[in-house]
């Protein structure tokens, strides 16, 4: 949302997720594409994370390797003794496909890494590491506006590699802020480019400047400017994968698609503006007199459901990554999916996001599922601190399973214009604003059922105001719980209340509610405070099920039929164990949920 709304390479993966991966009785093996997998998420819950995709085999290919100590420019760079020295010399050649480029462990380069040329369907150009040791650091150090580089390629991976790219701070805080990312994937080809895998890489300390799309410019400081437009806003960060095109004045008529993303198994600490962003080009730069500069292609934007003009990259899987933003204040959204169709957001830890930890924004067929999202905080003149947000012009998007505690919000809803989403079985707990906010135009809706929503300090469990009343939201089956008494539900004649629960402290009961249950939730340990998910654990999802219903609940057996209900509850146990429950959790814990598998 905009401001004014708003070690020895033992494992791909962090051992943590290694283990999450081990509790699950069924076990992903293979990756479908994320346009598969987000259908098959609004039918189920994706079993626990797939181990690290096997690097792809480097037939009829060519292995090179490159030492920073050791090297020398001047060799074959074919084997390991005969190694290159300098990104000078990977950023000379152009790869083919099915070769290698390994950078020796315990290494480290200043500069960019910018190889050449493009793989093959099944014979990607491989970027990883080989020996042991830490893994190769790419340090950018604000010389370069990528550390990594890729640009009108495709068929590439990148693994096992440390990334930063800081400027150095000067005496005014923010002034080091500039147009920086880690990785970042781009083009302006005016054609599908296929195939990006970045898995098990750490990439931090990315000082990238912050733009907002609009706002107040008077809130302009060093390294943070409002009311940029589209195309120069929210694009710096940790990993970036984006489009644009070779003269903004004379586009060309068709869009540069990046299609099979993932990034799975890594690392994203204080990197500014985001951790992960995704964004088409649209063509709206203006100069300084606010003036157009460009030549709009509307790629970018979607002014319908049905806008056919709208070109987003397609399949997209962000999976078993931990993000956090903790020690920049200039570190906004963990990550910012725009302009995609056919997303999978699935088993990540965000921790101390500024504004949103996870947003969708201009998205189609976007499922977000057993993330847990936590302490996200207004920062860098946002507005906002939610821990999920379907925002503007959003479709078809599924937010299920996920742990949603300790931000400024808990889920908002934003679909400004447009917009349709499913929230369903999800635990928020400890959100200090409002733990449901709705703030979505006339022609979105949302069904929001089976939740259960712990308010231990706010006045609102969901909250809403305005013309953001006019849309349609349906609530119904889940369990409020409140240790403040009269916690505010805002109420319209668009907001439908049915079958929920309302307790803990006395609640209001909204009028359409008939059905409404009230009283003790008997919830198992509401007062739960931990453990939560770190880099090396993985999403603790386990602990939420303090909010689980005891024997004798009234949240057990008062619950409605839901067709399409996604199959399986937040903790994976199958729909319905006897008559459906309210809340998030089918019954008590105990033998129906052992052995379930969720991590």
């Amino acid at each position: 949302m905009t401001p004014g709304r708003r070690s020895v390479r033992l494992s791909r993966r962090p051992l943590g997720l290694l283990a999450a991966a081990a509790l699950g009785a069924a076990t992903l093996v293979a990756h479908p594409t994320a346009a598969q997998a987000a259908q098959a998420a609004q039918a189920a819950p994706a079993a626990p994370a797939a181990p690290a995709a096997p690097a792809a085999p480097a037939a009829k290919g060519t292995t090179y390797y490159v030492d920073s100590r050791s090297g020398d420019d001047g060799a074959s760079g074919t084997s390991a003794a005969r190694a290159w020295r300098s990104l000078d010399r990977v950023g000379r050649t152009t790869f083919r496909a099915g070769d290698r480029i390994l950078l020796k462990a315990g290494g480290s380069w200043k500069g960019q890494l910018w190889p050449k040329g493009s793989g093959e369907k099944n014979r990607p150009i491989v970027i990883d590491s080989y020996g042991s040791g830490p893994k190769p650091q790419i340090r950018g150090e604000g010389t370069v506006d990528d550390a990594v580089r890729l640009f009108n390629q495709e068929y590439w991976e990148i693994r096992d590699l440390d990334v930063s790219n800081d400027a150095p701070a000067t005496g005014t805080p923010g002034e080091n802020l500039r147009d920086l990312r880690g990785i970042h994937v781009s083009g302006d080809s005016a054609r599908r480019l296929d195939h990006f895998l970045v898995d098990g890489v750490d990439v931090h300390d990315v000082t990238g400047e912050v733009n907002w799309i609009s706002g107040d410019v008077s809130g302009n400081a060093p390294g943070v400017r409002f009311k940029t437009g589209w195309d120069r806003s929210k694009r710096t960060g940790g990993i970036v994968f984006d489009t644009t095109v070779p003269d903004i004045t004379a586009p060309p008529s068709a869009a540069t698609v990046l299609h099979d993303i993932r990034v799975q198994n890594s690392t994203v600490r204080d990197t500014s503006f985001a951790g992960i962003v995704v964004k088409q080009y649209t063509g709206d730069a203006k100069d300084a007199n606010g003036a157009p500069v460009a030549v709009p292609t509307g790629w970018g934007t979607r002014t319908s459901a049905a806008d056919t003009v709208f070109t987003p990259h397609t399949d997209i899987t962000i999976r078993n990554n931990f993000i956090s933003q903790g020690g920049t204040p200039y570190g906004c959204n963990a990550m910012y999916l725009t302009n995609v169709r056919g997303a999978v957001v699935d088993h990540n830890v965000v921790d101390q996001a500024g504004t949103s930890g996870i947003e969708a924004y201009y998205a189609d067929n976007v499922v977000i599922q057993r993330n847990e999202v936590y302490r996200t905080e207004q920062k860098a003149g946002g507005a906002d601190s939610n821990g999920i947000d379907a925002d503007k012009g959003t479709t078809r998007v599924r937010i299920q399973y996920n742990f949603v505690h300790d931000n400024g919000d808990g889920i908002l809803l934003c679909q400004f214009s447009f917009g349709d989403v499913v929230v369903r079985y999800n635990i928020l707990s400890g959100n200090s604003r409002y733990p449901l906010y709705l703030h979505s135009d006339r022609a979105a809706s949302a069904e929001v059922y089976n939740n259960t929503v712990h308010n231990p300090a706010s006045r609102y469990l969901v909250y809403g105001y305005g013309s953001s009343l006019n849309a349609r939201y349906d609530l119904h089956d889940n369990a409020f719980s409140s240790a403040v008494a009269d916690a505010s539900l805002t109420t319209s004649p668009t907001i439908r209340y049915a079958n929920n629960f309302y307790g803990g402290a006395p609640l209001p009961v909204p009028a359409t509610d008939t059905t409404a249950r009230t009283g003790d939730p008997l919830l198992v340990n509401p007062a739960v405070s931990g453990p939560y998910g770190t880099a090396d654990s993985g999403p603790r999802l386990r602990t939420a099920l303090g909010f689980a219903p005891r024997p004798g609940s009234p949240l057990i057996g008062n619950g409605t039929v839901v067709p399409d209900n996604g199959g399986r509850d937040y903790g994976g146990a199958p729909l319905y164990l006897g008559r459906p429950d309210i809340g998030a959790v089918e019954g008590p814990p105990g033998e129906a949920r052992a052995g379930h598998g969720r991590a």
